[in-house]
């Protein structure tokens, strides 16, 4: 794959040529690889000229038996353009075809262009990016035309040009033009076993369900061989393709160790570029460079550019990692060329940051900020804050000098979470602080403590406590009456770790023992709103559970998928499923709908009912049947037979009658309501006597002017649709 991603990549035709090594007195045969830019310096085939006989049922030679021209439409040029981090510019490379592709296919190939814009710095230099833009085109001008064919010549390997003969068209050309490079080859042969071990293997192929198509044996008995191929004529490129969606192997981000010269800390150049070492190679396998890749030295890799949130002319957010830390690896593009730093990550001897110098995680897990080192020192400066329940602070501060600036409620150093109070306000000296990780968990709740402890958490168990009840009787229900139960094991799980949860080292418990959950409480209600999209995601369950009602409105479109299975079920009050415009579509692609009641099934409408299938089979409880399908109408019944009506002498007339199904539709009438902002408690001011203008999405628009009261004129609609409105300033 990396071989073939290169030749790709570079315009680099392969093919795999099969004979005997090169210079080598043995007959054992080998795979060579041969790689090729030039298509003119292939040879010529052993078969050499080769007749064409279509169609002919008795030949003196082996020959080509099909041979049919195929063309594509292709782009009438390629474009591309990879930005250069070195210079801020774009580099772009443009060529057009030179392939004639007639009159039409011309025109419509110049509305064609491929273009693309690749990775940041996808050649070495310009001219190399235009090498590689120029091996686009031909890579086009390659799949522009070609011609199948189909022979019984055994010598006529890929690689190789030959010259067909006899057939009308090609005969006409250049000799030049005549020569076609076999690009492609396919065999088909058979052995020459007995007729019985032949239709044994036969057998045995059809009972391994293997797709083999015999091939058609000769007159005289015998096996047969033949294969199909694609050339292209000689001096056409044979350039390969390059699809970075395709030919880039996926890749994903991983971990490497930011390594420096000797002796430094930090190691870049005047791009903010680093280096690093990618972890788990082998020492050996780098012996031959002396170790480069291995060394933990600069020379492990090349200058890898670092992403930073800020980057502009001389300014921007410049923290470059250090010798030793880890980093996160990405690629530009998706080309595993292009490495870029997403980021660093703490582990191993790289922990979080002691703010002040003093104490540590999990303890001090309430202090956060940034904490920079002194190089070849212990200084540091740190920009703390410390939001410790009712004494919060924030704190800038460098051990240059002891200069401090701190806000807020004043303490000293914290440790384990303590700390004595120094007073509140403002103070000229500061200390820095760490990223904020809850690694045990967090909570967020709007209940009030009730023994003060820091997890106290009693309303949140008591309710996760009901909805798991309620959850587990109507899915334990359901289950019982014919639907499918509910999965109530990561709910049960996820409760324990609730009731359990503590932190690391609290009531005795051993250290990274708690679990990292986030626990939501709201006393009051919670309200989750957003203008834009919203969305959650559960790489398990997600499970929602109300005591009154479960409400779900959509103004438009309302989607529900499941990828295995969908189930519904209502303990009592039933089920309405009810369009109020547009049909009520029912589908099981793939196997039976059915439709079961305790009482009557009722269909009704008012218009035509069509009930159509293979067969319809209506069938009484006493065995009395009708059949309508398979060429008739076939009745069965074990009692008597009645057919009642009013033109034959079976019996005197007969009818029956279904109430007259009356559909309801409310009107979509509605009215804005304006008012002016404010967040008193006063009464709402409202916007009366103000122009307003409502538009809807048709384009129509609605001009008015608000009552006493604030309304709007009446929207009125067939259909419920999304409106906006504008309210003009009153005039002064």
């Amino acid at each position: 794959a990396f071989i073939r991603r290169l030749c790709r990549f570079a315009g680099i035709f392969w093919f795999i040529r099969a004979g005997k090594r090169d210079g080598a007195d043995s007959d054992t045969p080998v795979h060579t690889l041969v790689f090729c830019d030039n298509p003119m310096l292939l040879p010529q085939a052993p078969a050499g000229t080769v007749p064409y006989h279509h169609g002919a049922a008795v030949k003196d030679s082996d020959s080509i038996t099909l041979l049919a021209a195929a063309r594509s439409l292709v782009p009438g040029g390629v474009r591309r353009a990879s930005s250069d981090y070195k210079t801020g510019k774009m580099d772009v490379a443009e060529f057009d075809t030179i392939i004639d592709q007639g009159e039409a296919g011309n025109d419509l190939a110049a509305l064609l262009t491929d273009w693309v814009i690749d990775p940041p710095h996808a050649g070495d230099s310009r001219d190399d990016y235009t090498g590689l833009a120029k091996a686009r085109i031909l890579a086009h001008e390659h799949r522009a035309e070609c011609m199948h064919g189909a022979s019984d010549v055994r010598n006529l390997p890929p690689g190789t040009w030959f010259t067909p003969s006899g057939h009308r068209e090609i005969d006409n050309r250049k000799p030049e033009d005549r020569q076609h490079i076999v690009v492609n080859l396919r065999h088909r042969a058979v052995n020459n076993f007995p007729k019985a071990l032949g239709e044994q293997a036969q057998t045995l192929f059809a009972a391994s369900r293997w797709q083999f198509d015999p091939l058609p044996l000769g007159e005289d008995g015998q096996s047969r061989y033949e294969n199909t191929f694609v050339c292209v004529r000689r001096g056409v490129p044979l350039t390969p393709a390059f699809d970075p969606r395709i030919d880039f192997p996926p890749v994903e981000p991983f971990s490497a160790w930011v390594v420096a010269g000797q002796g430094e800390s930090v190691h870049c150049d005047e791009y903010g570029r680093i280096k690093v070492q990618i972890p788990g190679l082998h020492p050996d396998d780098h012996a031959h460079a002396q170790g480069t890749g291995t060394s933990g030295t600069a020379r492990d890799s090349a200058w890898v550019r670092l992403l930073s949130p800020w980057a502009g002319p001389n300014h921007g957010l410049d923290m470059l990692p250090r010798a030793g830390m880890e980093v996160l690896i990405g690629h530009l593009g998706g080309d595993p060329d292009k490495m870029i730093v997403l980021g660093t990550v703490h582990g191993g001897p790289n922990r979080p940051a002691t703010f002040s110098g003093v104490g540590s995680l999990p303890g001090n897990k309430h202090v956060t900020g940034i904490k920079t080192q002194e190089i070849d020192g212990t200084g540091f400066g740190q920009l703390r804050f410390d939001d410790t329940s009712g004494k919060v602070s924030s704190q800038l501060a460098s051990t240059h000098a002891g200069t401090e600036l701190n806000l807020g409620y004043l303490t000293h150093p914290r440790t384990n979470g303590h700390a004595k109070d120094r007073g509140e306000g403002a103070e000229l000296a500061t200390r820095a602080a760490a990223v904020v990780r809850a690694l045990q968990g967090l909570m967020l709740t709007t209940f009030a403590f009730d023994a003060g402890h820091q997890l106290d958490r009693d309303h949140l168990n008591k309710l996760l406590a009901e909805g798991l009840e309620l959850f587990k009787a109507l899915g334990d229900y359901a289950g019982q009456h014919g639907g499918t139960a509910a999965d109530t094991a990561a709910q049960d799980q996820l409760a324990s770790i609730l009731k359990n949860w503590a932190p690391s080292g609290a009531n005795g418990g051993a250290a990274n023992d708690a679990q990292a959950i986030l626990a939501f409480g709201a006393a009051a209600g919670s309200i989750n709103l957003t203008p834009k999209t919203h969305v959650t995601y559960a790489g398990q369950n997600i499970d929602q559970v109300a005591q009154q009602h479960l409400q779900l409105t959509s103004g438009q479109r309302f989607n529900a998928f499941a990828g295995q299975g969908m189930h519904l079920f209502a303990r009592g009050q039933g089920i309405q499923a009810i369009a109020n415009e547009g049909p009520l579509v029912l589908q099981a692609q793939a196997d039976a709908l059915m439709a079961t009641a305790q009482k009557g099934i009722k269909l009704a409408a008012n218009d035509q009912v069509v009930i159509t299938g293979k067969t319809l089979r209506f069938v009484a409880e006493d065995g009395s049947s009708i059949t309508i399908g398979d060429g008739g109408i076939t009745l069965h019944t074990n009692g008597a037979f009645k057919a009642l009506a009013g033109a034959h002498d079976w019996g005197g007339p007969a009818a029956d009658s279904a109430p007259h199904a009356d559909f309801g539709k409310a009107p979509t009438d509605q009215r804005f309501r304006a008012h002016y902002a404010g967040d008193t408690e006063a009464p709402i001011a409202y916007a009366a006597n103000q122009p307003h203008d409502i538009r809807l999405p048709d384009g129509s628009r609605i001009k008015g002017k608000s009552d006493g009261g604030g309304l709007t004129d009446t929207l009125k609609d067939n259909a419920m649709r999304i409106a906006r409105i504008n309210m003009f300033m009153p005039t002064l």
